[in-house]
């Protein structure tokens, strides 16, 4: 038990390392431009064809329909299932990037931050140890005027992705990180897309 924990905490300095996502956009706007704005509210929704693979969801919509565990894949695969997982994932989200970007933006124009989710993965337990996958989120990040919902600055595609253990040891040592996280998994990934635009825009290193 020890070296698992021993494990555990090396491989958790090892994640914190390789959580910053992938940003290729050009931020255009000036210093003046970003201090001279206000959020007002952070809204989240999903193209129709987004991937969300969340387990959590999955099992929460089952327990609902009281479904079987032998038939979770195909009952939850419907747009009921679907709709279902993602209505209880947005306010995660939504949470999660308000609270990455609280105080940061207090001037006077009213903007609001519009997300559009394309792709939520949290590999599963089975998966890391069979073939292997992460944890990570792809979403377009729309900074709009909150009077005339004009787009101000885009940032598609962004994406927060998190390493975890894979295969049957890695699979073990990363049940203990996220038995000891004070955040779920789901929270995390949100966190570091948070994090992620929030950098982006103030221009962070």
């Amino acid at each position: 038990m020890g070296t698992i924990l021993g494990l555990a905490r090396f491989a958790a300095l090892g994640i914190l390392f390789a959580l910053a996502g992938c940003v290729t956009a050009e931020n255009s706007l000036s210093q003046n431009d970003i201090a001279g704005m206000k959020l007002t509210g952070v809204n989240v929704s999903f193209t129709p064809d987004a991937r969300v693979q969340w387990e959590d969801g999955i099992r929460a919509y089952a327990t609902t329909k009281a479904i079987a565990d032998d038939q979770i894949a195909t009952a939850t695969d419907t747009p009921e299932g679907k709709a279902y997982v993602r209505n209880l994932l947005a306010p995660k989200i939504k949470a999660g990037v308000e609270k990455a970007m609280a105080g940061q933006l207090n001037g006077s124009r009213p903007v609001r931050l519009e997300i559009v989710v394309k792709n939520f993965a949290i590999a599963s337990a089975v998966q890391r140890i069979m073939i292997g996958g992460g944890r990570e989120m792809t979403a377009d990040a729309n900074l709009v005027d909150a009077r005339t919902g004009a787009v101000i600055i885009a940032n598609p595609d962004l994406r927060a992705f998190l390493m975890a253990g894979q295969g049957v040891l890695g699979t073990a040592v990363q049940a203990a990180i996220d038995n000891a996280a004070t955040q779920g998994v789901a929270e995390q990934v949100v966190d570091r897309y948070g994090k992620n635009y929030r950098d982006w825009l103030l221009r962070r290193a």
